[in-house]
């Protein structure tokens, strides 16, 4: 997925800009959280093109 490797990348090149050196677990807490948020998008859009939930009475048992 490009989206997902442009923002990690952007995010990196940003922490270099500003003389941060990232280490490998500073690199995979990025990817972690990169990855969960859109993971956390996506669903979000789920929930919201999904169909109107409309409850209906059970049928009462003979």
């Amino acid at each position: 997925m490009v989206k997902r490797e442009l923002i990690e990348n952007a995010l990196i090149a940003v922490a270099r800009q500003q003389g941060i050196d990232l280490n490998g677990k500073e690199l995979l807490d990025i990817r972690t959280k990169v990855a969960a948020t859109l993971a956390a998008k996506e669903r979000h859009r789920q929930r919201m093109n999904a169909p109107v939930y409309q409850w209906k009475k059970p049928e009462p048992r003979r």
